[in-house]
């Protein structure tokens, strides 16, 4: 299931239109299936009390036109309320006029008759939000924000079509006023920001609309976002011979650790462990190792030396160049900590390494001052970076890789060629002209240690041979299924990222692995 985001709408809008279906027939198909759609939810109302449409100037007013004039030649009592003047386009124009020669359609424009439309919406069955369409963004017009206010006050079921006046499609913000919905009937395809909060709070249920878009019409769009659901992650997950031996699920080399974070490596070893790789071998200082030694029996060691403060020295570079030549992934930064030899390890690591390297927390961080180094990378790089670190890499600020992180994400990943984890809610991946949506995990998550299990999942799965892409989805999906049993049993208050890693072979076995 794909949801695009506002500029490639207009791609599909206009692929749909050089295969032959016009710009006139979409508004037509549109306003057809938001006409059924008020029909349908009109059978438990009664229609002829009246249908409220509150009309923009641009398309998706004339969609408001073209089902305001199905619904009054049925024969209900129709009200228009124009709150952006005449209709601005050519499309709206027609539409608008084809409402002329109807007798049980009223045209009201707002500022002349605020309080008698108000009235009519308080004795209204339906009101209809036609205004602005998935490009808006910014403030909405005060005579908007007015009418909307209006329709607030009512009883009558609300209706936005494609997205809620004030919402924004890619981002999920609204404006102050954005029109709340009981049902949004979105036109072809659900977008983006229909995901995220608060839009998705103002979008009610959610109606998908065929209005003819085909799978041709996505021709040349990467990055088009898609779901990634449970069935997804069903199909990815690897499956256990009978006869088979620890090499044949992987090898994978855990470069974590240091003096003051050796939970860090715990979290992301055990969770390694628990996600079906054959063997992990955890690279760090030896009071790392002291420490973790006993409480993970089921891991290898590879003791580093260490500097002053207790981080891996740049002297055990050769020594895990060595050993990346028998690996078949390497996980690299978690609790690693950022010191001048932990930036020149890991960026020869990244040149140099013969298996494909995933970078986590301090292995982002330790790059963050020369990002073209990923380009150098031997194998396709996953980076799992929160909103922090990825504006470190993007170059932007931390408010707007936070409002943005799906373009954000998209932008490094096309750049370089890496996958790129962008960490928030919802979770997205892009990665190899791929866009995945994961809507997975809770607040629980939001603590200390949680990117480290994430880490140590997504590691596990690229070690197996899963594609840097699939490694990348699939783990977070994995992570976000296991924080919801985590959350159940325990509360998202008390449960601990620990927690979530116990909970990890319970979502494999619903899935038969």
């Amino acid at each position: 299931m794909f949801y695009p985001t506002p500029k490639q709408m207009k791609t599909i809008e206009a692929n749909s239109e050089k295969n032959g279906l016009s710009c006139r027939e979409l508004m037509e198909r549109a306003g057809d299936a938001l006409a059924m759609q008020i029909c349908s939810i009109g059978l438990e109302l009664s229609l002829s009390s009246g249908t409220v449409f509150i009309c923009g100037s641009g398309n998706n007013g004339g969609d408001g036109f073209v089902a305001a004039r199905l619904v009054a030649e049925i024969g209900f009592p129709v009200t228009i309320a124009l709150v952006c003047g005449d209709p601005s386009t050519e499309l709206a124009m027609t539409e608008y006029c084809e409402l002329s020669n109807l007798k049980n359609v009223e045209v009201l424009n707002i500022e002349d008759n605020a309080e008698k439309l108000k009235r009519i919406m308080s004795e209204a069955a339906v009101i209809v939000d036609a205004v602005f369409g998935t490009g808006f963004h910014g403030f909405l017009p005060k005579q908007v924000r007015e009418c909307f206010a209006m329709a607030k006050q009512s009883s009558a079921v609300k209706i936005a079509v494609d997205v809620p006046s004030g919402g924004d499609c890619l981002n999920g913000t609204v404006a102050d006023g954005t029109f709340k919905a009981n049902f949004t009937i979105a036109l072809g395809y659900k977008k983006i920001g229909m995901l995220m909060q608060p839009l998705s709070d103002h979008c009610g249920e959610l109606v998908s609309a065929d209005i003819g878009f085909t799978e041709s019409c996505l021709d040349g769009i990467d990055y088009l976002p898609e779901l990634f659901n449970e069935k997804a992650a069903a199909a990815l997950i690897p499956q256990r011979k009978k006869n088979s031996y620890k090499g044949d699920y992987g090898k994978l080399l855990n470069i974590s650790g240091c003096a003051e974070m050796s939970g860090a490596a715990f979290l992301s070893t055990k969770a390694a462990l628990r996600s079906g790789v054959g063997l992990v071998t955890l690279a760090s200082v030896e009071k790392v190792i002291d420490r973790l030694g006993a409480i993970i029996p089921e891991a290898t060691y590879l003791p580093l030396d260490a500097d002053s403060s207790g981080a891996v020295s740049e002297k055990s570079t050769d020594k895990l160049l060595k050993k990346c030549e028998n690996k078949t992934a390497a996980l690299i930064g978690c609790g690693l900590s950022v010191t001048d030899g932990t930036k020149a390890l890991v960026k020869k690591l990244i040149k140099e390494a013969a298996c494909p390297i995933i970078l986590d927390a301090d292995g982002i961080n330790c790059i963050a001052d020369n990002i073209d180094i990923i380009r150098n990378a031997k194998e396709e790089l996953i980076v799992t970076p929160h909103a922090g670190e990825l504006a470190r890499l993007s170059g932007l600020s931390i408010s707007e890789a936070a409002s943005d992180r799906l373009t954000a994400a998209v932008n490094l990943s096309r750049e370089y060629g890496a996958t790129v984890v962008a960490k928030g809610v919802p979770n997205f991946v892009a990665g190899d002209g791929k866009a995945y949506i994961i809507p997975a995990g809770n607040s629980g998550l939001s603590r200390g240690g949680s990117g480290d299990v994430l880490a140590g999942i997504i590691a596990a799965f690229r070690a197996q041979g899963l594609s840097a892409v699939d490694s990348a989805a699939l783990g977070v999906f994995i992570h976000g299924a296991a924080a919801d049993i985590a959350a159940e049993e325990l509360s998202e208050t008390g449960m601990l990222p620990s927690d979530v890693i116990e909970r990890l072979p319970f979502v494999f076995k619903k899935q038969n692995r």
